[in-house]
This record gives C-alpha cells, structure tokens and sequence, in this order.
C-alpha cells in the first residue's frame, strides 16, 4: 500500500471511532478542560492550538476554545476584550456544526453545549425572557439527545440539565408556563440524578462541569447547601487556583453557618489577591485574581462577619468594597447591585439609616438592577 492511501486508511479509522473519542484526541481535550479550569489560559490556548494542527479544524476543539473565552468573560466580566473572540469561536463552531458535523456525539452533544453557551450568557446578564426565547433552539435538538443518552455519557449530562431547568422554570416563572409547554416535560429530581451520576464518572468529559452545575443549582435553586458544599469542596481541591469555585464553596458554607470555615476559605483567596493587585483594577488578561472577582469575595465576607455579629470589621470590608467599586465602575447590574445591598444592610444595622437609605435609592435609579434587590432593607 502507498503512503498515502495509508495515510487515508488511517484517517478512516480514526473518524471512524468518533474523533472526541479516539485517544490521542481526548487525552488532548481532557488536558484543555483542566487547563481552562485551573485558569491556566495560556495552557489551553497551547492545547487547542495544538489540537488543530494534529487533528485539523474540527467542531469540538472551535467548541472548547468558545468554552475557554466564556469562561475568561464568567471571571471577569467588566471587560469586553474577549467577547469578540467568543463570538468567533461561536460562529466557527455554528460553521462546522452545518457542514461536518455528522456523528450524534457532535450534531447533539456539541450542538446542544453550543446554543447553551448562548443562553447562560443572557441568563447571568439578567435578560430572562430572551434567554428562555434563545433556549427554544435546544428543542430540535432534545429528540437526539434523548435518543442517545444511553450510548454516549455526555449527553447524560446535557438531559439532566434540561430536565431540571424546565422543571425548574415552570414552577418558578408563571409568566413563562405557556411558552413552556411547547418544550418537553422536565423533572428535577431525574435531572439532579443525572448531573451526579455524570459528576461521579471520572472519565466523562462533562465530569467537571456537571459537578459546577449541580453545585450551583443546589446552592441557589434547590437549596441544597449540604450537596453544593461538598461538590464545591471538591471542585476546589481540584482546582485551588480558581477563585469563582472557591468562592461558591465559601457561599455555601455560609448557607450552612459554618462561618469560621468560609472565611478561611475565603480570606486566604484575598490575601493572595492583595499581594498580587495592589493597584486596582486587576483583570484576568493580566492576572489570575481579578477585581470583579475579589469584590464578590469581600461582599460574602461581610455578610459573613455581620452573621458573627462583628460590625466594625464587617464596616471596614465595606469601606474597602466601596474603594474597589469606584476602582471599577463597570461592574455588571445586578452583581453591582447584591454587593450595594449588602453594604447597606451593614450600615443599617450600625445605626446608619441614612446612608442605608441613599444606598437603596442609588440601588433603586438603576434599571438594569433586578427588582429583588430593590426590596426594603431587612
């Protein structure tokens, strides 16, 4: 046989078994996954480069580099500097998804993680109805994932979200129940099941992610603080570099009212941080210990020392907040609107009433601030 149809008998077999499950494509893959989780950007960016160059261009790797820029936006999302390279990604990967996507792996696992991508993005940014119109998308795609749940892992992980959040959205979204009926029945408990079980199995590639997952939806949805303490404990030990992990971890701990434990967990991030942005604002371009990111640590630490019912320090992290507010101004509504709140309520608790209240007005004037936030004061 001549080199190359060698060559090509080779290439065969390798689309042949499905290339995010040939060996050399996923060990690869999985080492982008963990580099993207350790904020070792560069890392990945190496990874993925190499990827393309080994592999050509393929759906998965354009999907993972998206992944990579979302996650960058999700730490520090006072920039805009990499929401043009994620939209690229996402086009390149819309692109591949329509000439060469061919295997269910990739038309649904993929297709499915793409349109997601878009619709977190517009749930975190407070636009619920458009991310729910965006989500509609994932319905000519749910019949595959259904279909093959069972000979591919992954998309254990895809069905388990999307029975929980439709579960989920029905029960808590009233004005959206008639939109919803058009998408198929969810289940929360199933849902959860699911994420777990995918969260468990080590060689999946959503093994991280589903384990992110179900610790963020026990910790703000389910309430279910015991399990997102334990998943986020082990997404930290994982990845100790990461400050969003760490800091969910510390949330949920403060749900439990183990405080002395969050603030361990949470003060030693902020050492850290100091020691490496003594001039604010620090960004993720820059460093692995963001402003946004430092400024949501702080806001838990107060509430933490307010719960010990330690005032004058809960006061003094306030006061630094503040400077750090002023040091980024871009600070997205509704995060800019939790930390404000949450000031002042410690301000009102020391008897400052007044600064309380022009603090909840400033909170009040903002628009783009949900409405939750604009609650009177506790």
């Amino acid at each position: 046989m001549t080199k190359k149809g060698l060559g090509l008998l080779l290439i065969g077999v390798l689309w042949a078994q499905v290339l995010p499950y040939q060996p050399a494509y996923r060990s690869l893959a999985l080492e982008v996954l963990n580099a993207i989780y350790a904020l070792r950007f560069s890392r990945a960016e190496s990874l993925l480069n190499r990827l393309e160059k080994e592999f050509g261009k393929y759906v998965g790797t354009s999907y993972l580099r998206a992944v990579m820029y979302s996650w960058r936006i999700e730490l520090d999302p006072t920039t805009t500097w990499f929401d043009s390279f994620w939209e690229a990604a996402l086009k390149e990967t819309d692109s591949l998804m329509r000439c060469c996507a061919k295997d269910p792996l990739e038309k649904y696992f993929i297709g499915f993680g793409h349109t997601a991508l878009r619709v977190r993005r517009l749930y975190n940014r407070g636009e619920y109805l458009a991310a729910i119109w965006r989500a509609r998308e994932l319905l000519s795609l749910m019949e595959g994932v259904r279909r093959y749940a069972n000979v591919y892992p992954e998309l254990q992980f895809e069905l388990g979200l999307y029975e929980y959040y439709i579960a989920f959205f029905q029960a808590n979204y009233p004005a959206f129940r008639l939109f919803l009926k058009l998408f198929p029945p969810g289940d929360e408990a199933r849902g959860l099941a699911r994420l777990e079980a995918c969260a468990r199995d080590s060689l999946n590639y959503t093994h991280n992610e589903a384990a992110y997952f179900l610790s963020y939806i026990c910790l703000y949805q389910a309430k279910r603080p015991s399990q997102a303490e334990y998943w986020l404990r082990v997404l930290t030990q994982r990845f100790p570099m990461n400050p969003y992990f760490r800091r969910l971890w510390a949330e949920a701990l403060y749900e439990l009212g183990r405080y002395a434990e969050a603030r361990a967990v949470i003060e030693a991030w902020l050492e850290t941080y100091e020691t490496f942005c003594p001039r604010p604002p620090c960004h993720i371009i820059y460093s692995m210990y963001p402003t946004a990111e430092a400024i949501q640590a702080y806001s838990l630490l107060n509430m933490l020392l307010r719960a010990e019912a330690r005032l004058p320090e809960a006061y003094a992290i306030c006061q630094h907040t503040d400077s750090l507010l002023e040091a980024l101004p871009t600070l997205p509504p509704p995060t800019w609107g939790r930390v404000m709140r949450e000031i002042a309520i410690t301000e009102k608790r020391l008897g400052q009433k007044e600064a309380a209240e022009r603090r909840l007005s400033a909170i009040r004037a903002r628009k783009e601030v949900p409405d939750y936030l604009k609650a009177p004061l506790p």
